[in-house]
């Protein structure tokens, strides 16, 4: 179930199904409209769901309202066992400048891991930043014991990694590399949560003194999105090459394959599927020293991938680009590889069969 059928979260499902050697139907709505796909998406799935038939587990995306599916089910239905899928965290996600914290999207991720039989999130940082956030979020709701809440959720989740394909990401690194200017990749959704005003910020600064690059801009774009997109590509010029979705995904790979290096300015990560494919296709990544990346992006080499600020990261692209590093002791791609989706499908599998039992 999943009511937010887009960009990563498609990607997942489809790359689990084919995997997989489970039988999986995938019930879906279109990617817009956030809120509203937590606040009534579960009407439409039900409905979905109960006219497919029966079912072993259900698999339900953290945009899914639980209690409000299982309530909406065929009384046959409600005691189906549920894997519930944690990719985003509402407790911490970050508020557009015209919004005010609203407690119901982080509740409905409280109430839905209490109504699930499992609970998996898609990396341990994302576990560990979940659970470590819920004794201060909890006191919102009055004359409760949140002790017990925090207990449950712990002792029912996991970490369940986000199935990729390496070996069509590898391939595409051993035949797409070019001549030219470095490129450096930004591949996120173009919304204020990825910082793309910080990026851009860089990107201009070392344009200014000089440095040569050139510059691909992918990943999703709304009817709302950020000025900074379109003033940039006009200040950049002939720098830019790419800009803008790229439906195609043999295209995509080929994007990613070409970039030197891939950028992330995000205000939160819990997984990164759009660095850690690029990374697998030979880019170089930098990103902010905290989030998921201090898990998976650190070891001898972080000073080459990490900074801390706005200065840093125009210091490191700067070195960067103005001499490429070359093969050195980096435990990056080694990391990432570990989850393939043919490994990672088997973890999904056991949880599957262990529920369905």
């Amino acid at each position: 179930m999943e009511p937010y059928f887009g960009a990563s979260h498609r990607h997942f499902l489809e790359t689990l199904q084919r995997h997989s050697r489970h039988w999986i139907d995938l019930f879906t709505l279109a990617p817009r409209l956030w809120k509203w796909r937590v606040r009534g998406g579960a009407l439409h799935l039900a409905r979905q769901v109960a006219a497919g038939g029966g079912y072993d587990v259900f698999l339900c995306s953290d945009f899914v309202n639980l209690p409000d599916f299982r309530a909406l089910l065929p009384p046959a239905l409600r005691t189906v066992p549920v894997l519930y899928y944690m990719h985003e965290n509402q407790l911490a996600y970050p508020l557009s400048p015209d919004e005010t914290f609203d407690p119901y999207f982080g509740f409905t991720n409280v109430v839905s891991c209490l109504s699930a039989e499992a609970v998996a999130f898609n990396s341990e940082f994302h576990r560990r930043d979940f659970l470590g956030r819920l004794p201060g979020f909890l006191p919102r709701l009055p004359d409760y014991e949140p002790r017990w809440v925090v207990e449950s959720i712990t002792a029912k989740s996991e970490v369940l990694p986000v199935p990729m394909d390496v070996e069509a990401l590898e391939r595409g690194r051993r035949a797409a590399r070019g001549a030219g200017p470095p490129r450096v990749l930004w591949n996120h959704r173009w919304e204020f949560d990825k910082r793309p005003e910080r990026f851009f910020a860089a990107l201009e600064a070392l344009a200014a003194e000089g440095v040569d690059f050139a510059v691909d801009v992918a990943g999703e774009s709304f009817a709302r999105r950020p000025e900074i997109f379109d003033q940039s590509c006009a200040r950049l010029g002939a720098r830019v090459g790419q800009w803008g979705f790229v439906e195609s995904r043999d295209a995509y790979l080929h994007l990613l394959a070409a970039a030197d290096v891939v950028v992330s300015t995000t205000d939160q990560e819990f997984f990164g599927i759009s660095m850690a494919e690029a990374v697998l296709s030979g880019a170089h990544p930098v990103a902010p020293r905290g989030l998921v990346y201090a898990d998976l992006y650190t070891g001898p080499c972080e000073a080459l991938h990490l900074y801390r600020d706005d200065a840093e990261l125009v210091a490191l692209l700067r070195r960067l680009l103005a001499d490429p590093p070359g093969p050195h002791d980096c435990p990056i791609p080694a990391r990432l590889r570990a989850f393939d989706a043919r490994r990672v499908a088997l973890l999904f599998d056991a949880r599957f069969a262990a529920l369905a039992s």
